[in-house]
């Protein structure tokens, strides 16, 4: 059987009105999203519930009751896990506490803890584990709760902590629950193999035989403790590795550590390495118990792990969650695991259908069935969702931009209105021309509630200008669209616009081309694409640069050329490839950055769409309002109107 739902209303950040409903799959489950959403308290509602095979004992206190928007502490709060798929077996061992609903048997354990305050002050807290969905069913006897228990793994783990022999050690308490460890607690029967007891005996019988050994021993008795011993009640020592204890003592003496790449001598090896030799450890456990519910909570297993070692983690972690194939000869056990992760290194590595974002405290599972992707999306995305993309799981506000060129200059635009992306928690993702809609369906549910996460899309309009006809050759320009062509086209950069993605079209061409008709930015743009045409870093060879490009610019204006005809010239270098879009991005961020323009000024020297895009993505966004009510056609205005089928080929 596994866990097919949690549900928790009234802990900590799961209000009553809107309770957590968590669905989860047999296999591998992936929290992810921002901090503070909820994702730790879904693991420790599984871990109230079913409590875990560690030495950590919880139990309800006041901080788990939910605060309401009144700033009121709730009196009670429920948590239940819902198991299905139970096999003949379970079904009979555990009928008295199981519930038919429809002609399915379903186990519901559930927590129900309520808190009254003391007359004195302060509140008393009681608690109680039954069965039902609403907890209405038999209390939980021993059996069962065994039966239900998870392994957890806890965050930022000391892992040779763990792994380090001493009093109740965790290492000896999986050495201990180990099925081969049964038969090592006692003697070997005749004709069978020496058991671990037999060995440290006899390992005790010749330590003690020891000369020095036993000269410490006797000096110890004859020194001290004869002359200490009442005449009735001599005392007497033994100095040996206390394998006449109990078999628990020994396994406590025990330790698990990792080789030294060279000798034999014992090195300490790096947190990274520790922390994979206890994970394996606990999987060994888990898999180990047929007889138990293999069910696994982890939070962040990234902790101190280096980025290919969290991809090959995240493929051992998926293959052990994977249902065994007969046909290959597969028999492990499958496993079922809820993990939390920051990591976009683990993210980029799992399969999206394995993952829920959790968001304002709302799970949104990213399987086909929940988002907007099409089949032929997840594929894309399993090819092409790496790491530096992966961000977008985690991010307060989004932008999805085509090119180095809008990566690069976004975040100095953004500071210089006042809006750092990076104190709102917003992310860039560059998806480079490929899918461009099919990152944004990542985040656009079917039905049920939206992500509130705001996506702002920022495609480039590609229509030139007509004053461009030189330049671009056959390519048709803003006049020699037809209206019908102009407005097809803008309705496929804005096809997948709603909830909560919108789309921040460029004015005319692109990125480069709008910022070079502004009048009052054209100037440093112009020096931008100059300075990107040189490699050199020569302070006065680039000192010279910028002052030949202000002359040229004066000049053009003083010949009476078009803000649009000199918005083309400055353009013309970046069109030809001579400067790459990357280098002008960082030479016109480092101009931007030095300006002195007040956010106030900027908003109004900067195109609309750039100046919305940010405001939308860095406001606080609220699921079907309108993005900006006094203006709501504003990010859609500008230069011809429409987009090119160049851009709808790179959109898709």
């Amino acid at each position: 059987m596994y866990i097919s739902e949690i549900f928790a209303s009234g802990f900590r950040c799961f209000d009553q009105k809107a309770p957590l409903q968590l669905k989860l799959s047999p296999g591998l489950n992936i929290l992810v999203g921002p901090n503070d959403a909820g994702k730790s308290a879904i693991i420790d509602a599984a871990r109230y519930v079913l409590w875990t095979r560690g030495d950590d004992y919880i139990r309800p206190d006041e901080s788990d009751f939910h605060v309401n928007d009144q700033g009121a502490r709730l009196s009670d709060f429920v948590v239940r896990c819902t198991f299905e798929d139970l096999s003949a077996d379970e079904e009979a061992r555990f009928l008295e506490w199981c519930t038919n609903q429809q002609g399915k048997l379903r186990l519901h354990v559930c927590l129900r803890a309520v808190r009254r305050l003391s007359p004195g002050g302060g509140s008393a807290i009681s608690s109680q584990h039954r069965a039902g969905p609403d907890g209405e069913g038999l209390p939980l006897d021993g059996e069962l709760r065994e039966y239900l228990k998870a392994t957890y793994l806890k965050p930022l783990r000391d892992a040779e902590r763990e792994m380090r022999a001493g009093r109740r050690s965790r290492l000896s308490r999986i050495l201990g629950a180990m099925p081969s460890m049964g038969s090592q607690s006692k003697p070997a029967e005749e004709g069978r193999d020496t058991t671990l007891h037999d060995t440290l005996l006899a390992a005790d019988e010749a330590v003690r035989r020891n000369s020095a050994v036993g000269e410490v021993a006797n000096s110890v008795n004859t020194g001290f403790l004869d002359k200490l011993s009442f005449v009735d009640d001599r005392l007497s020592a033994t100095l040996d590795l206390g394998a006449g204890g109990s078999f628990d003592q020994v396994l406590e003496r025990f330790e698990l550590y990792l080789n030294a790449k060279v000798g034999s001598e014992r090195v300490l090896r790096g947190l990274g390495y520790n922390n994979l030799l206890y994970m394996a450890a606990e999987l060994l456990l888990l898999q180990s118990h047929p007889d138990q519910v293999p069910f696994l909570l982890i939070e962040e297993p990234e902790a101190h792990l280096h980025p290919q070692h969290q991809t090959l983690f995240m493929e051992v972690l998926a293959a052990r969650a994977a249902k065994p194939d007969p046909e290959k000869g597969e028999t492990h056990q499958q496993v079922q695991v809820l993990v939390t992760t920051h990591s976009p290194q683990l993210a980029a590595a799992a399969e999206l259908e394995t993952m829920t974002m959790i968001v304002g405290h709302r799970a949104f599972p990213l399987g086909a069935a929940h988002t907007r992707l099409e089949v032929d999306d997840y594929e894309f995305l399993r090819r092409f969702l790496d790491a530096t993309k992966a961000n977008l799981f985690f991010a307060r506000g989004l932008i999805v931009v085509e090119g180095d060129g809008e990566h690069l200059l976004l975040p100095a635009i953004a500071e210089k209105l006042g809006r750092p992306l990076s104190r709102h928690g917003v992310s860039i993702v560059n998806v480079g021309h490929r899918g461009l809609f099919r990152y944004s369906r990542i985040l656009q549910r079917k039905a049920g509630n939206a992500i509130a996460v705001p996506v702002a899309l920022i495609p480039d309009r590609d229509i030139p200008p007509d004053e461009a006809k030189d330049l671009i050759g056959e390519r048709k320009t803003e006049n020699e669209l037809t209206e019908e062509e102009l407005a097809t086209r803008l309705t496929t950069l804005r096809r997948d616009v709603g909830d909560p993605v919108d789309a921040f079209i460029a004015d005319s061409w692109t990125l480069e081309f709008d910022l070079a008709l502004r009048p009052e930015l054209a100037e440093g743009v112009h020096q931008a694409v100059q300075l990107a045409k040189t490699s050199s870093r020569n302070p006065e060879r680039l000192a010279k640069i910028r002052n030949q490009a202000t002359e040229t610019y004066t000049g053009w204006k003083e010949a009476g050329l078009t803000t649009t005809e000199i918005a083309v010239k400055i353009y013309q270098p970046v069109h030809d490839k001579e400067a790459s879009k990357a280098a002008v991005a960082e030479q016109l961020a480092a101009i931007l950055r030095k300006r002195s323009d007040t956010p106030a000024q900027m908003r109004d020297r900067l195109p609309p769409y750039l100046v919305h895009a940010i405001d939308y993505v860095t406001g606080g966004y609220v699921p079907g309002a309108p993005v900006f009510a006094e203006e709501p056609e504003a990010q859609n205005e500008g230069i011809g109107g429409a987009a090119t089928e160049d851009a709808a080929v790179k959109g898709e």
